[in-house]
């Protein structure tokens, strides 16, 4: 192999919609490498890196664009064809993940919308096969970016349904393994042709390796013309309306109605079944949304959970869900409104997690007539529970639900808070009183969607009333920016907006669930055991050993309810003034504040995290299992 980020001495011109993955697999095959090798030369990679990052599919940036381009003698236009980034203006899942909610420049950050596949890939075999060209028929055909848009069902120019698992092993195309995601399947694995499966069922006997080019085509397997007519408008923006020209915000807002009436048929199942397009594709659906575990795009996340904002697992019954609102959004005005009222009559209520985006999605995206008739008969279903006695500041009184109360911690992550707090001019840190502000705004959006008033929304976070009631432990937004020239609608809407965007966590399970947890004594111990040099912190029973076993339990307490530490029932009951169980010294170092804390306050400190997870993964009733890092709890 040449030196990294030279000129490849033979490359490849990228085929009509073909991705990123795809045209690695297919210049490694030509060049008969590794597709890590090529991975690592091209510069998308770091040369000690083991798998590309799924951020690649996204968009190339800057430094690994002009790596690639010399590469692979590609010009920047064409190999940012080969990401996600062309689609930023139509396809609502690509905004989310590149330009979040600020409008900001497109950048990947880390964050991976529903509807969209970046752990697996629908395909048509007919389009793996080639088009019969020399070069194709030496290294296949595409793998095609739109199909990993879950919103795409069938190949226009084959004219059928795309297929989801590989015959042979059953599992979903192109299956990142483990945890992480990842640009493409077993990088590490010997060349294969590309359109082989790379999924492996068996380590010991590497990629499954079936041919993914060949199938036999039934009746069955060819969309209607009226579903293809569909296809061709979803890929083009233009899902409903109009087929003429639409500048890309309309096509956009009316990709957003269609996903989201997509959530709400998919709660009220099979409410609309009557409108698929075949029994058998309404079957389909049925069967996809019965199915256990996440949709696709869920597979990997911290919200692996039913959610009815997201796509379903096969081909067809995605046809079928999309067609249902598609021909929806297709009625006359006053057949939308009548069929939208008798929707929403049938919904769960609008604070289940399970709607994960919807609400924000449909109040920032959706197209202005559709948005005022949902929000209209949700506020004539859910009339809001603003008792008249309860007076809620002016910000507030704007907001719609974006979120449930149960998502919001009692101890406000810092770079929530700066939402409000950086523009204002407060300069980032701890104090006592950024602390304060930070417990007055986690009560402030309990309040935005529930009514409640300022003490009923600390109480419900677990607040101390004594804490409310003095100026330096809480201070409510409106007073604390007294006299400051801010915007506290547009910035309170900024946090909402960004809370609304978070991975859903019941943080109200979790306070009633660990409301007594402590760290039991045996499992410190056994921690401490595997830190040979300092055993004898908890074996002697010293009060310094018994400080760091109050601040640790606190601190994993603190982890598992999203609340303040001093608030952590091993440091109960609060004493009037200071903790008395533990000094913020020991808190400080377990934190890892103090740049020259011990190295067994560095060893807890790296194993909160870890400790906490396999807390909440817990049966209530199971033993401690094994916790990560090599510590043994049992």
């Amino acid at each position: 192999m040449r030196h990294p980020f030279e000129q490849l001495p033979r490359s490849l011109s990228p085929l009509p919609g073909e991705d990123l993955h795809g045209f690695v697999l297919r210049l490694a095959h030509r060049l008969d490498l590794k597709p890590i090798v090529l991975l690592r030369h091209t510069g998308l990679i770091g040369q000690g890196s083991h798998s590309a990052p799924a951020r690649r599919m996204f968009m190339l940036e800057k430094d690994e664009l002009a790596a690639f381009c010399s590469t692979t003698s590609m010009s920047p236009q064409a190999a940012q064809s080969l990401t996600f980034m062309p689609l930023v203006d139509s396809y609502p899942p690509v905004a989310a993940a590149l330009l979040g909610l600020r409008g900001l420049s497109p950048a990947p950050r880390g964050v991976f919308p529903v509807w969209l596949l970046t752990t697996s890939t629908r395909y048509c075999p007919s389009c793996l096969a080639g088009d019969g060209s020399a070069i194709q028929q030496r290294h296949g055909g595409p793998w095609k970016l739109a199909w990993r848009l879950a919103a795409t069902f069938a190949c226009m120019e084959h004219r059928s349904f795309l297929r989801t698992t590989c015959p042979a092993c059953g599992l979903p195309a192109q299956r990142i393994r483990g945890n992480s995601r990842s640009l493409m399947v077993e990088p590490h694995a010997d060349p294969l042709h590309p359109s082989q499966c790379r999924n492996v069922t068996d380590p010991e006997r590497g990629p499954c390796g079936a041919r993914l080019d060949t199938a036999h085509l039934t009746d069955n397997d060819h969309p209607s013309d009226d579903l293809l007519n569909l296809q061709h408008r979803l890929l083009r923006a233009r899902p409903y309306g109009t087929s003429s020209s639409l500048d890309p915000l309309a096509g956009h807002n009316r990709m957003t109605d269609l996903l989201v009436l997509a959530a709400l048929i998919r709660a009220t199942w099979p409410l609309t079944a009557h409108r698929a397009p075949s029994q058998s594709l309404a079957d389909a659906l049925t069967h996809d949304i019965g199915r256990p575990g996440p949709a696709p795009s869920l597979r990997i996340s911290t919200t692996a959970q039913k959610r009815w904002d997201s796509d379903v697992f096969s081909a067809r019954g995605t046809a079928a869900l999309l067609a249902i609102s598609a021909r929806i959004l297709n009625l006359s005005l006053p057949e939308l409104r009548l069929e939208l009222r008798r929707i929403i009559a049938e919904i769960p209520p609008l604070d289940d997690a399970a709607w994960g985006h919807t609400w924000l999605n449909l109040r920032r995206d959706s197209s202005p007539l559709f948005r005022h008739e949902v929000l209209q008969l949700l506020d004539q279903r859910f009339p809001r529970p603003l008792p008249t006695h309860v007076p809620l500041p002016g910000f507030l009184l704007i907001r719609r639900r974006s979120y449930s109360p149960k998502a919001i911690p009692q101890s406000l992550p810092e770079e929530w808070a700066e939402i409000i707090t950086a523009p204002l001019g407060h300069t980032s840190g701890r104090s006592p009183g950024k602390t304060a502000i930070r417990r007055g705004l986690a009560a402030h959006l309990v309040q935005a969607v529930t009514g409640m008033s300022l003490n009923d929304a600390g109480t419900y976070l677990g607040i101390p009333p004594t804490w409310m009631a003095a100026w330096g432990r809480f201070r409510p937004l409106e007073e604390r920016l007294h006299g400051h020239r801010a915007d506290l609608s547009t910035l309170f809407q900024r946090l909402t907006d960004h809370v609304a965007e978070q991975p859903t966590v019941d943080y109200a399970a979790r306070r009633k669930r660990f409301a007594n947890w402590t760290l039991p004594e045996s499992d410190l111990q056994r921690i401490v055991e595997n830190y040979p040099s300092r055993r004898r912190l908890s074996a002697d029973g010293s009060q310094r050993g018994a400080r760091i076993r109050v601040g640790f339990s606190a601190l994993v307490w603190s982890r598992l309810t999203g609340s303040e530490w001093r608030l952590a029932p091993d440091l109960q009951p609060l004493p009037v003034e200071g903790v008395a169980m533990v000094d913020a010294g020991v808190i400080h170092q377990l934190q890892g504040r103090n740049p020259d804390h011990q190295p067994f306050y560095t060893y807890l400190h790296n194993l909160l995290p870890d400790y906490a997870a396999e807390i909440l993964g817990r049966r209530r009733d199971a033993p401690s299992p094994k916790v990560a890092n090599g510590v043994t709890i049992l």
